[in-house]
């Protein structure tokens, strides 16, 4: 790979654009030691002969490139068993509009991460965002909380409503009844109170109900009453013979 540097006074103050091919791609544009080399022999060579570079610069120079590229691969490290540990999360991701500026956010699971050079990619829907642009981690417990809530719901939006409420009701709203108990306290806290009171109406609508229904006087049946005539007329003629 070939490098162009700019010279003044013996020090090199500029480095050209490579000939790679892949210079311009993403993640591998960073300088990595043989650059530095090769760097570091152009300023030996052309140094200024009146005032030379001692050794003991050449060492350090060398010696804080060192500890700046062992920096950068922990890093690199790092991010990766990040992303690792992502896989299977649900997180949420910033994207901001280069041309308005404006970030925007969005959610997903991490399918499997993707490292590109120096470069970490996740896997978010078939499309690869930048870890860099990870915004949060989304708690799992939150997410079945979202979850049961939001299904708590749908099961109350299929009630009828307070007037149109019959007995025939009644087991569903045992159901709905049983299914916001069966939640813990953290779920219950993503459930709406307006639902909470309406199924608390609901359930003294169906207490009314099911009260006015067993106080009732039982109807008399066609049988019922057949049974009856035949007694009166069975017992008509006992009368008669003792007159």
């Amino acid at each position: 790979m070939a490098i162009t540097a700019l010279i003044e006074n013996g020090k090199v103050i500029s480095t050209g654009a490579t000939t790679s091919s892949k210079s311009t791609e993403k993640g591998n544009n960073s300088v990595n030691e043989d650059m530095f080399l090769q760097l570091l022999v152009a300023e030996m060579k052309y140094q200024d002969p009146l005032e030379p570079t001692s050794n003991t610069e050449w060492v350090s120079q060398y010696a804080t490139f060192t500890q700046i590229e062992q920096s950068t691969a922990m890093q690199q490290s790092m991010k990766q068993m990040e992303a690792q540990d992502l896989v299977g999360k649900e997180v949420i991701m910033k994207s901001t509009n280069e041309i308005t500026g404006e970030t925007s956010y969005f959610s997903g699971v991490v399918d499997y991460m993707y490292v590109e050079g120096n470069e970490v990619f996740l896997s978010i829907n078939d499309q690869l965002y930048n870890i860099n642009d990870l915004d949060s981690v989304v708690n799992g417990d939150y997410m079945k909380a979202v979850s049961v809530a939001k299904d708590f719901e749908t099961m109350m939006n299929k009630l009828p409503g307070i007037n149109a409420l019959t007995i025939a009701d009644k087991q569903l709203i045992e159901t709905v009844r049983a299914t916001y108990d069966a939640m813990t306290t953290y779920q219950k806290e993503f459930v709406s109170k307006d639902l909470t009171d309406l199924l608390e109406k609901l359930e003294q609508k169906m207490k009314e109900l099911t009260a006015a229904a067993e106080t009732e006087e039982p109807e008399v049946t066609d049988n019922e009453e057949t049974e009856t005539t035949e007694e009166v007329a069975e017992e008509e003629p006992e009368n008669t013979e003792e007159a």
